[in-house]
């Protein structure tokens, strides 16, 4: 059993990882707070660490008031940088390896891309340049080390979180800065990283911060949602609100050392914050999802498939993940490689006999005039009729809003359908063949509608991941229409959930739209985008002109999604 002795372990990071290694038999936790050891004093240090004898040092030590440190540098450097300058010496004497938490705020916040391990650094705040200062230290001194940087963290203990959801209890509006955009990081999630790295000999800098960005105004609105809260939130500028240090407006880290070394990959902010509220009874209402199902995802690992696999375990069912590779795919899944397009005819036993298929897999997606929508269409066709011979109660199938082609307003399901491209015509016609297969059977069907996909965007082929790419490029401009036409854009995390929850619910079938019901612009969609991300990158609208074949607007008519996901709170 390793020793591993942890300072500042009365704070949300200390407690985070007593909570997670409390009955792990590989380590024994020896807790220090500044009662116990005080950092910033070299012979305190040297004496405990001599006497414990630690294999790991965990330092979650720090002087983390922002403003505080700009009146008072020299405590902020005592803590921030010549504790971690002693622990470092301390680990040097008895072989131990350090671990050293620092912060995003080594960056200027300036670069408008998220921060890559290493990049130049620029603090712009006394915090900042000391956890600077505790790092070069501890990167110079400590012969073992992980200098680990993340950012927005709450856990236990007093955070962002618990004080907005304490200020929703006695005031009816909350002023929240809207223009300073990173990641919000749950302790629990970084002690995962922290657990990972110890058990490696891959010393170095690393960052961990949860998968994703926004900004605070955002993350506000996000936990209010999630606790039912109705409090009125402003949105005000950092200049506005007037706080004493200067923040980093774009911190959003990027672990790439991480997913370079150790292929891993943290977990969504959004998804890590409701577990953290799940777990403190904080939601407003916990979800009641139906029955645990044993549920086939075809196309498991693709762009849309990944998510639903994902949501589909987070809301209790067993999950078969069926593709040709699986490297994107949530490993609580089981996979299976059994070729779908076999034509078989006990494929449905072959593929572990399901409560529901989510039948997702299609080549070629967002290449809508592609020959090979056609040339699949036989194989769709036969592996839906021998899952249907062969029992499968229940299936779900993805359709498009290309099926119904031109059209104004909102999308029914009764809305006539006139396709005009492969993509359009292969679909409709699936959907045609599939409800008549179905016929006479006691197969349910839903055929389950998507709309303009957002999200996950360098793994689509969508305008946005050009603008992505564009930006990475250092393109300063790029060409587009108007941008008048409105479109019902959703976030693929959320249409995942969508699609999870319709397809193992046991009430509502037929055509179902997964969707927001909301036309937005493409163009203050685009905006918003790149404001979101910090980009530098500006729209030429109306280099090009608008297409008279494109809708001036279409969307889907939420109606039956809205009651699907209503009955699921």
């Amino acid at each position: 059993m390793k020793k591993v002795l942890i300072t500042g372990s009365q704070g949300q990071l200390g407690k985070a990882i007593n909570e997670y290694y409390q009955d792990d038999c590989r380590y024994e936790l020896i807790n220090t707070d500044v009662a116990e050891l005080d950092i910033t004093d070299e012979k305190k240090v040297m004496d405990m660490i001599c006497k414990c004898q630690p294999d790991v040092i965990i330092n979650c030590a720090a002087h983390t008031q922002v403003d505080a440190c700009e009146h008072d540098k020299e405590r902020a450097y005592l803590i921030n940088a010549i504790g971690p300058k002693n622990l470092s010496l301390a680990a040097n004497k008895v072989g131990a390896v350090i671990v050293h938490l620092s912060s995003d705020y080594v960056f200027d916040g300036e670069k408008k891309v998220p921060y890559i391990e290493g990049d130049k650094y620029d603090p712009q705040s006394v915090y900042g340049e000391t956890k600077l200062a505790g790092e070069e230290l501890v990167r110079a001194i400590a012969e073992k080390y992980f200098v680990i940087r993340t950012a927005w963290l709450y856990g236990e203990g007093k955070n962002f979180v618990n004080t907005m959801l304490k200020l929703a209890e006695t005031r009816e509006i909350i002023k929240v800065v809207k223009d300073q955009y990173g990641t919000p990081t749950s302790a629990e999630e970084v002690v995962k990283v922290i657990d990972l790295l110890i058990g490696s000999t891959e010393y170095g800098t690393y960052h961990a911060t949860c998968e994703g960005s926004c900004s605070w105004y955002e993350f506000t609105q996000k936990i209010f949602e999630l606790c039912g809260k109705k409090t009125q939130i402003i949105p005000v500028t950092t200049q506005e609100y007037g706080a004493e240090a200067k923040r980093p407006l774009y911190s959003v880290l990027e672990n790439r050392m991480l997913k370079e070394k150790f292929n891993y990959s943290m977990a969504n902010w959004e998804k890590a914050l409701e577990k953290y509220l799940k777990d403190r009874n904080l939601m407003k209402k916990e979800k009641q999802y139906s029955m645990k199902k044993k549920v086939l995802v075809t196309g498991a690992n693709g762009y849309i498939g990944r998510h639903v696999v994902s949501a589909l375990l987070e809301q209790g069912h067993e999950v078969l993940a069926s593709d040709f590779a699986f490297d994107g795919v949530d490993e609580r899944a089981k996979y299976i490689d059994t070729p779908i397009f076999s034509g078989d005819e006990d494929i449905y036993e072959q593929l572990g006999k399901p409560d529901v298929c989510i039948h997702l897999a299609w080549r070629n997606g967002f290449v809508h005039n592609a020959e090979t929508h056609l040339l699949d269409l036989p194989n769709h066709y036969t592996f839906i009729k021998n899952m249907i011979k062969g029992g499968l109660p229940q299936l779900s199938v993805m359709g498009t809003m290309h099926e119904v082609g031109y059209w104004e307003g909102a999308i029914t399901e009764d809305t006539p359908t006139n396709p005009t491209s492969l993509y359009g015509i292969a679909k409709n016609a699936l959907r045609q063949m599939t409800y008549l297969l179905a016929s006479g059977t006691e197969t349910k069907v839903d055929w389950l509608r998507a709309y303009y996909i957002l999200g996950d965007d360098k793994k689509s082929n969508s305008l946005f991941a050009k603008i992505v790419g564009w930006e990475e490029e250092g393109k300063e401009t790029f060409p587009f229409n108007s941008g008048k036409n409105k479109y019902d854009f959703i976030g693929v995390d959320e249409l995942a959930c969508q699609i999870a929850t319709a397809a193992t619910q046991d009430e509502i079938y037929g055509v179902i739209n997964c969707c927001t019901g909301k036309p937005v612009a493409l163009a203050d969609k685009v905006e918003e985008f790149i404001t979101e991300h910090g980009f530098k990158i500006r729209p030429e609208f109306g280099a090009f002109p608008d297409r008279p074949y494109d809708s001036p607007g279409v969307w889907g008519d939420a109606e039956k999604i809205t009651k699907i996901m209503g009955a699921d709170k």
